[in-house]
């Protein structure tokens, strides 16, 4: 009796199966046959005007941190927290007595062998004459010489030390370098500071002024064609919505090397900026002057998609969707000029790409009847099926 209900309960299983099967081959021959509703629009070969725009950042045209060049201690502070100072101009004044009084010593010092170098060339004058009427020897000449050298190396040096003392007592007013804008104070009178240690504030040279962005390497060809024959200019404003802040500036810096990891070269614009009112660190757009490409492939910007071997678009050829790898040269205005595997007249996919793959199957349908398709339930299966 058992093994009459083992045999029934094996042929039931097995009808289970075949059916399940049979039902998962039907679903699997739907899914092949399935089409994809897609817009297409032609590719153009013409000449296209080239705009391209990135991200930047401000950044001084010169920045120092203002450190002192001797130790001593802060007896004056010049300068208002934020101001605007000329180059030259003293921010910082140190207490100078002991500095003074080394000046005064080595000038001291110096006047006095000076008289001593007096004498003795004045002791060598008339020793020549003696020795040509023999009253002296050679060795007695040769004495009075060694003594005049001897002075005039020890003038030298003392030329040396007072330079030294007098640069070391200028150095008690410290100056700014360049016109810019000083920081707050970092410092305040009466405290102790180190030569080349302490920073007393911070300087920004602010007019000109420049911008620091990056761009893709694709346009590196031609931002270097550029500046071979001229100026490469840019625009650049702190509020894109904001006609009237817009600025003109000149490249003046293209990095000697492409970022490996971003795959990006970077860039300096320089800019007027007498206002002072752009500041480093501040985040700007810059815009580079539109171009023209000659005859270059023109496709929507929407058709393009980034796949796993760049940008890719899909291209319709008998119902058929064809993934071909691009380069984008550039864009403007929902357009862009591109490079790859494409010819003028070609079919491009600009909506419903991104269900498609490699050989699927599509539905041309006009944009409108694409709006009012019902949208496709939301399944766990991949874009494969």
């Amino acid at each position: 009796m058992n093994i009459w209900r083992w045999g029934a309960l094996v042929a039931v299983v097995a009808v289970v199966g075949y059916r399940f099967s049979l039902n998962e081959k039907t679903q699997s021959t739907a899914a092949a046959k399935r089409t994809t509703q897609v817009v297409v629009a032609s590719v153009k070969r013409e000449d296209f005007k080239a705009s391209w725009q990135s991200v930047g950042r401000v950044v001084a045209k010169s920045s120092v941190d203002i450190k002192p060049r001797i130790e001593g201690q802060v007896a004056r502070i010049l300068f208002d927290e934020g101001a605007e100072v000329t180059a030259g101009q003293v921010l910082v004044e140190l207490d100078d007595s002991d500095y003074r009084n080394k000046w005064q010593q080595a000038q001291a010092v110096l006047q006095h062998d000076q008289a001593l170098l007096k004498k003795a060339v004045a002791d060598l004058d008339r020793a020549k004459v003696l020795l040509q009427k023999k009253f002296i020897s050679d060795a007695d000449m040769n004495g009075y010489q060694a003594t005049a050298q001897s002075i005039a190396a020890q003038v030298k040096q003392d030329d040396a030390s007072l330079a030294i003392a007098a640069r070391n007592l200028d150095y008690t007013k410290i100056k700014a370098p360049f016109s810019g804008r000083v920081g707050t104070h970092l410092v305040s009178v009466g405290a102790t500071v180190q030569a080349y240690s302490t920073i007393l504030t911070t300087l920004n040279q602010l007019d000109p002024i420049a911008v620091s962005f990056t761009l893709p390497e694709k346009y590196l060809s031609d931002i270097e064609k550029t500046l071979r024959v001229g100026a490469l200019e840019v625009t650049a404003q702190v509020n894109s919505g904001s006609l009237e802040e817009q600025r003109s500036g000149k490249v003046s810096f293209l990095d000697n090397n492409v970022d490996s990891n971003s795959g990006s070269v970077a860039l300096k614009a320089d800019f007027k900026n007498p206002h002072n009112d752009w500041l480093p660190g501040q985040y700007v757009t810059v815009q580079l002057a539109p171009r023209t490409l000659k005859q270059v492939l023109v496709v929507p910007a929407q058709a393009l998609q980034q796949g796993p071997d760049g940008l890719q678009l899909f291209t319709v050829d008998n119902g058929i969707a064809t993934r071909v790898v691009v380069q984008e040269l550039a864009s403007n205005e929902g357009w862009s000029a591109v490079e790859g595997e494409l010819q003028a007249g070609d079919q491009v996919v600009t909506e419903g790409q991104f269900r498609l793959n490699d050989g699927s199957s599509v539905n041309v349908v006009h944009p409108d009847k694409m709006k009012k398709a019902p949208k496709p339930a939301k399944t766990t299966t991949s874009a494969a099926e």
